[in-house]
Parts: C-alpha cells; structure tokens; sequence
C-alpha cells in the first residue's frame, strides 16, 4: 500500500537523521494547561495518555509564542517528537499531522525522522454547506463531514438555512423539513468548538424567503405578494421571494434572531441579504425609482445590521447587491462584513476586492464547490475558481474564503462530487499552491474514505469532467441538469438551440461509459460502496438527460422505460445520509423530469 502523502502539504518538511519507531502506546507531556486543550479529540483518536514525566514521554509539547495562531512545529527524534505552538490551535493542528502520519503504521514500524514548520496562507478557511434545498443531513453525516473539515484545516462552518431551523411559532413552514432542533444547534456548536472550527449561525433575513412568503400567513410580508417575472437572470415566480424593506419585516426577522442566535457561541453572523430578485417591482417601487435600488437596499442593511449588533454578532453579508455599485461599500458601516461570491474562473475577485478592501472592511471571498445544478460536478470550474478566490484573498488582505455547497433546483447531485473543492479549498486556503490532481485523488481516497488506493478520488476527478470533454459551458450548471430539469420551462428551445449539438451529447455518453467503467473498478469496502452507488446515480440520469438531449436535437420522443425505478434509487440513496424532509419535493422533481 502507498503511503498517502500529509495534507494540506505542510509548508516546510526537512529530513533529519534516524528513524522513529512506531509505539504501541502515545505518553505526552505538556505542562501549559491552554496547550492542553489542543490536544482535544486527538485524546482518544490516537489513544494518548499523560505520561508521569518529560522522560517517560514519546509526545512532548513545548509553548513557543514566535509561532502563528495556527501554526506549530513537529520535531521527530528517535523515540520521541516535539510539538511546538503558541497556541491550542496550533497543538490541534499539528496533532492532525501525526495522525496523518501514523494513520496507516503498526507498532514497531519505523519512519525517517524529520522537522515540519507549518502555518496557514489565510486566516480564515471556512465551508458553507446548503441545508434548506430540500436535503438536510443527519446528525451523523453532519459530524463525520466536520471530522473531515478539521483533519485537513478548516476552522469555519456554516450551515445555510432559509426555514429549515425549527422555530417554534412557524410550522407552518418547517414541517415537511425535518428541520434543526435549537437543541441539535447546540451539539453542532459543541462538536465543531472540539474540533478548532467556529460554527457560525447563517440566516437569510431579506431575499431568498420564498419559503415563508409562498405560506398565505407571511404572503402580506413580500415585495410582491402575487409573484414576479425577471428577465436577467429569467425567474418567473407565482409568490413573492423578498420581504418588504420596511419596519414591520425588521421587527419579524429580530423576533426570528432571538430564537435562533442563542443557540450559537460564535459571536459572527451570516445574514444573507443576496439576490432580492424582486425589489423596487412591488411595495418599494415609488422608493426605488426615487433614490434608487442601491440606497433603498442599504437603508434596509443599516437595519439589520443594528439588529444583529443588539443580538451580540458582527453582521456578515452577501455583497453582490452592494457591488452593483462600489462606491457604496464606501458607506457601510465597519461592523458589516461583506462575503464576495462568484462561482466561475472568471470572476471578477479582483476588482471586487480590491474595492471593498480600499473602504478598510473585514472581507472574504467565497467561491464553490460547482457541485449543484449537476449530477457529475464541474471539477475543472471549481479547481480554477477556487484558486482564483484564494490567491485573490491573499493579495487584497481578506480574511479568508468560504467556500460554498449549494443545492440548487432539489439538491440532486451526488454527495461525493463537493470533495473535490473541498479539498482543493484546504489546500489553497493553507498552502497557498497547487497540488497535482493525482495528489488530490489519492488525499480524497485516504482522508474521506480511510482507504489508501481505492481510486474513488480519480473516479470523482475524471466524471467531473464531463461538461469539459463535451466543450459544453453554461454559468453556474451543467447542460446534462438542464436538459433533464429545464425541458419543460418557456425558453427550453432556444437553450437547446444555442447550447446543444448531437456532436456534444455523444461526446458526453462517450465519457460516461469511460467513467462509469472507472466508477465499477473502485476497490471495495463499507466506506465506499455508498460513494459508488451515488456516482452510478449520477451517471444513470446525465446519460437519460444526454440521451434525451440527443433525441429532442434529432426531431424525437425520449422517454425513459424505468423511471420510478430510478426515483426509488434516488431516495434509498438520499435516506443514507439526509432526513426524510424534502425528499418528497426533491424526488417529485426528479419524477416529473423523467417523464
């Protein structure tokens, strides 16, 4: 078996002479009790006992205040190794070098000595994960993923929500959600702070409501009660999305944060405040069309803002409304922080931040995992834009990033596709340099599925591909997802014109079945084989869309001869790691699609 390689790639590993002997036993000394609380889970991950004295121990931590807040320095001797940090961050984060490095050793296994000096590049590596498109995890797949975000550097997390929090006044809009309990915030919260991540509450308080709005109990709230049509991009929505900018919404949104924010020890908050498609169309019409959407929307910011400060939290907030105009960043107030969003290599990150970063505000940049909208990924999406954002972050003095997982259109796409740019993200927010895509792959089989040379990270990798081998690009979605869920929308045709050629579809069934013969050579085990059944999912419905896509550009009918047995598939798989809230939704979507 190859021995996978640390990650993220330390910034510096030097050889030393000897070689160290795997023990049966780890016996540490550490006399800084605030170095003591790094050592955290570790504890019991790498079996650690205190030793009775320097001596006796094979694991001795030392306090070097020079070393950066996440930083540490491991020196390995023949039988024994020194941890250096300034900080419990530091002793957590070189403790999850050791286990990497003795993950897959037995006792009386020897390595070469060496000495690894390691810091992150961004101070802020954090992921957002979307759990109110109709899939919310359970509680086990949620703590597994946090295990995965702490082993290999992450120290933020964000758990989207929109109306999946079970707020106790609003069934109404939960109740088919299995939604989160305040009671299983607070776990969330306690497991992340064990683990060196910060679990920062994320709340949408302005657009993106549609899921109270569309109830007749909060329709009285929206923008536009009746709906709205919207050319760019095109959404035609028979019930409202944004709540009205006025007193009477920043009265409930606050009714809303003393529920939810108590359950939370962050002293962060994520806003939302993104994509208000409608405003200016409805009740603030005569407002907008006199001082304009920029300063109706920052009138109604400046609002929630001084609400969140009540609450105790420094407000994050999605930017893209303010940077319609930049000069306006120039007004907001420096307890706002703005979250630069974009998802494509060629976003304009640069001149973004640059121009926040000229105002003085605390920022970062969040790029995704190009994962939703898709059933293989947008691998080669993802691998640019998030260096983009990362590189981008740096030079302009960003926080960091916070990559994001989205669930767009029933959150359909396969679980496994978002470790690509989750790794990625690790990588480039710690290292702050590439890693061959080999690498990468050999990193997903071993640190997500504990199993070194089960080449599911290169099946991940090649199936992302896709849309690239098709030399196919649409923004923000795959074309497989859009001939399968777009067929029956208005403008289909003239998609399929501008974006489909039988050239295309037979190029993508020809890297299907490469992939799909890649996807079956997986070496086995529990871990995986949950993996391999989502990926084949994925590759079953992009070749019906391709097949479909194929048939409509030819003058045909396609319909698929077994589709409630791929529904079924569908939500076997999706109770594996998700509740039973939304799968209703979803799989109506993916049934009505099929026909």
């Amino acid at each position: 078996m190859t021995k996978p390689a640390l990650f993220p790639i330390p910034r510096e590993i030097i050889p030393l002479e000897g070689v160290f002997s795997v023990p049966q036993a780890w016996w540490i000394d550490c006399e800084d009790k605030e170095l003591l609380e790094g050592i955290g889970v570790w504890r019991e991950n790498l079996a650690i006992k205190t030793a009775e004295s320097t001596s006796k121990a094979n694991l001795v931590i030392f306090k070097d205040v020079t070393i950066h807040t996440d930083g540490y320095r491991i020196e390995m001797e023949e039988g024994k190794i020194f941890i250096f940090a300034g900080q419990a961050d530091g002793i957590f984060r070189a403790l999850a070098k050791i286990w990497q490095l003795f993950r897959f050793e037995k006792p009386g296994n020897t390595l070469p000595c060496l000495k690894i000096s390691d810091r992150p590049m961004l101070k802020r590596r954090g992921f957002m994960l979307d759990i109110s498109r109709c899939k919310v995890p359970t509680m086990e797949e949620l703590f597994r993923l946090i295990d995965l975000l702490a082993l290999i550097g992450y120290n933020e997390l964000q758990l989207y929500i929109e109306h999946t929090f079970r707020f106790r006044d609003h069934e109404e809009v939960w109740k088919d959600a299995s939604p989160i309990s305040p009671a299983e915030i607070q776990e969330i919260d306690r497991y992340c702070k064990d683990r060196f991540i910060e679990l920062v509450p994320n709340l949408n308080s302005f657009g993106h409501f549609e899921r109270w709005l569309r109830h007749p109990t909060y329709k009285h709230m929206a923008e536009c009660p009746d709906g709205f049509v919207r050319e760019n991009p095109y959404i035609k929505r028979d019930h409202g999305s944004t709540l009205k900018p006025n007193q009477q919404s920043l009265d409930f949104i606050d009714s809303l944060y003393e529920e939810y924010l108590p359950n939370f020890s962050s002293k962060k908050f994520n806003v939302g405040l993104d994509e208000p498609w409608e405003l200016g169309q409805g009740w603030s019409k005569e407002k907008v069309e006199e001082v304009g959407k920029g300063q109706v929307y920052l009138g109604h910011l400046e609002g929630i803002r001084k609400l969140v400060e009540k609450h105790g939290k420094h407000m994050q907030f999605w930017s893209d409304v303010l940077l319609e105009d930049p000069e306006n960043a120039k007004l907001l107030d420096k307890h706002a922080s703005p979250i630069i969003w974009g998802y494509e290599p060629t976003h304009p990150f640069q001149e973004q931040a640059a121009a926040i970063a000229q105002c003085g505000l605390e920022f970062c940049l969040a790029p995704g995992t190009g994962t939703w909208k898709s059933f293989t990924g947008r691998w080669p999406i993802a691998q640019k834009n998030i260096e983009l954002s990362c590189v981008q972050a740096k030079k302009h003095g960003a926080e960091g990033i916070l990559l994001t997982s989205w669930g767009d259109g029933g959150n359909h796409q396969p679980w496994p596709t978002m470790y690509p740019g989750i790794f990625q993200a690790a990588q480039w927010s710690w290292s702050g340099q590439s890693l061959p895509e080999e690498n990468l792959a050999e990193a997903i089989d071993a640190w997500v599925y504990d199993f070194p040379g089960a080449r599911m990270g290169q099946s991940i990798l090649k199936l992302g591909r896709l849309d690239e081998e098709m030399d196919s690009y649409i923004a923000n979605s795959s074309l497989h997802w859009t001939l399968l869920f777009g067929s029956k929308e208005e403008r289909f045709k003239q998609f399929l014109e501008e974006h489909g050629t039988a050239e295309k579809m037979i190029a993508g069934l020809v890297h299907l079945e490469e992939s799909e013969k890649e996807i079956e050579s997986i070496n086995m085990d529990g871990k995986v084989l949950l993996s391999r059944q989502e990926l084949q999912l994925g590759v079953e419905m992009t070749r019906i869309s391709l097949q479909r896509g194929k048939s409509l550009l030819e003058g045909q009918e396609f319909t698929h001869p077994n589709q409630e047995a791929m529904v079924r598939e569908f939500e076997k798989l999706w109770l594996k790691r998700a509740r039973p809230g939304g799968l209703q939704e979803a799989s109506g979507y993916l049934r009505e699609a099929l026909i």
